[in-house]
């Protein structure tokens, strides 16, 4: 029988696996005359922007995203529960497990809800970014059967 730390060790290793890589985004076109130069630094900047405000980091795979927020506010869940249930900074005393298990189980499941399903948002944003730049998006063509 696998340890609770080789199961979960071993989930993120499978899940890490599995992830496709960057997200891929669109290509684009400039409709005023933006330099080459300029359209890059647009990409990238919008890319930042949008990946800013999402908490989303397009350079990774959408698992090691949902990942990071899984960790984040796991481990704040976890924070916050041992403090509210008697895990002082003050005194070292307290039993705090049952809070800690609690507010770390439900930032897991905020992690897992906030995290799932960004990056196509992450997509729908960036294009308007990108769109309100002065860029149009080119969609791709559709495979050939």
């Amino acid at each position: 029988m696998m340890s609770g730390r080789a199961a979960g060790l071993g989930l993120a290793a499978a899940l890490t696996a599995s992830g496709c890589g960057a997200t891929q985004l669109p290509a684009t076109t400039a409709l005023r005359e933006q330099t080459p130069t300029q359209q890059r630094l647009d990409i990238v900047d919008c890319r930042a922007e949008v990946g800013y405000r999402l908490g989303y980091n397009g350079d990774d795979p959408e698992v090691l995203n949902v990942l990071r927020h899984v960790f984040v506010l796991g481990t704040g869940g976890a924070a916050l529960g041992g403090v509210a249930t008697g895990l002082s900074p003050a005194t070292a005393t307290g039993s705090a497990s049952e809070g800690l298990i609690a507010g770390s189980g439900a930032g897991v499941i905020a992690g897992s809800v906030l995290g799932i399903g960004v990056r196509s948002r992450f997509e729908r944003e960036w294009i308007a970014c990108m769109e309100s730049r002065g860029y149009a998006v080119v969609a791709p063509s559709p495979a050939i059967n």
